[in-house]
């Protein structure tokens, strides 16, 4: 699955089947909110939002940016991923 960054919406997104499935951010200085994911229904629990918001963590490291979860699929993967919590701005 590729995933592009669509700086223009502000969302990490790919195409599944047709449809985009996103993982939406908004920046304030350098912390990046990741603020929602959205996968069409009939694609959802393949892991698609998990690869999204992976991906956008590896974008913040890359980018040496703090993050804030607003949204409960990050939440989730950073809990059971931990070497992703050195990212969060606040700590969960």
């Amino acid at each position: 699955m590729l995933i592009t960054n669509n700086k223009e919406r502000n969302r990490f997104e790919a195409m599944v089947n047709g449809e985009f499935a996103y993982l939406a951010y908004e920046f304030y200085g350098d912390v990046m909110a990741l603020v929602g994911t959205f996968v069409p229904p009939s694609e959802r629990h393949q892991g698609i939002a998990f690869a999204l918001v992976r991906h956008g963590l590896e974008y913040a490291k890359a980018e040496h940016l703090k993050i804030i979860s607003g949204c409960s699929s990050v939440s989730i993967f950073i809990e059971q991923h931990p070497e992703y919590k050195s990212l969060l701005a606040i700590e969960e």
